[in-house]
């Protein structure tokens, strides 16, 4: 079993979130309910919890204060919040998990799997890392994640990005190399807007690391020496993307 709490100031949501959980995760036990900030902090000395399911704006202070009047967060965390473009950001950037209200049962599920898979000991760094990004409003690193344990990059530190089946190939321009167990479509949605362009099936590449490309065998060459197909149905987008830029 999942030991959970669950801190949130609307009693509403409390309720709909523990409904969702025992109808579609039965796996998890709810040990204890808080409705703010001071609650969640006596009750989080009291309990021992798997996960924490936290809202962000309550009556008495955010989440976002409560992590950090905690001595350490050894726990699961999964923020349940409305949309908020810059927390939002800095979640997806620090690899910690979030439910939109109204929250998806399928999107519930999602996360509740990802519990188990994931080490509690990588809680602190994100978050450390997501109160960075949060209040500097600098997103210039991500969180990525490998077997187990995260890597804290810059985002220009990134060459290109390889599939291999359900995990991705990270390759950074000091030559080193994580495989993390994330599709390249997701970092694909994550990097978009970074000056990443998908140029195959198989590939993701940061445009200010290209060296060459070589229109006759329809390849580039990557600042790393790496050799990266351009598929036919993506040459003519990425040539516009390369003409634009001046390379």
């Amino acid at each position: 079993m999942i030991d959970a709490i669950i801190i949130d100031d609307e009693q509403a949501a409390q309720l709909t979130l523990m409904s969702f959980l025992q109808m579609h995760c039965p796996t998890v036990n709810v040990i204890g309910t808080a409705n703010g900030v001071e609650e969640g902090l006596k009750l989080l000395a009291n309990k021992s919890a798997d996960v924490v399911f936290l809202d962000i704006k309550m009556n008495d202070g955010t989440g976002f204060d409560l992590l950090k009047r905690l001595p350490q967060i050894n726990f699961n965390l999964i923020f349940t919040t409305a949309y908020d473009e810059y927390a939002l950001k800095a979640f997806k950037y620090s690899a910690i998990d979030y439910l939109l209200k109204p929250i998806d049962p399928m999107e519930l599920i999602e996360a509740v799997a990802k519990i188990r898979q994931e080490k509690n000991e990588n809680t602190s760094k994100s978050v450390h890392s997501m109160f960075e990004l949060y209040q500097k409003n600098k997103f210039d690193k991500i969180a990525i994640p490998s077997v187990d344990e995260f890597y804290f990059v810059h985002i220009n530190e990134i060459v290109r990005c390889e599939a291999s089946s359900n995990y991705t190939l990270i390759y950074l321009s000091s030559g080193k190399k994580i495989v993390a167990p994330k599709t390249l479509k997701e970092f694909e949605a994550l990097l978009a807007n970074e000056g990443f362009f998908r140029v195959h099936q198989s590939h993701l590449i940061n445009l200010d690391h290209i060296q060459q490309f070589m229109k006759t065998k329809n390849k580039i060459r990557m600042v790393d020496g790496s050799e990266v197909e351009v598929s036919r149905r993506k040459k003519t987008i990425f040539v516009e993307l390369i003409n634009m830029r001046k390379l």
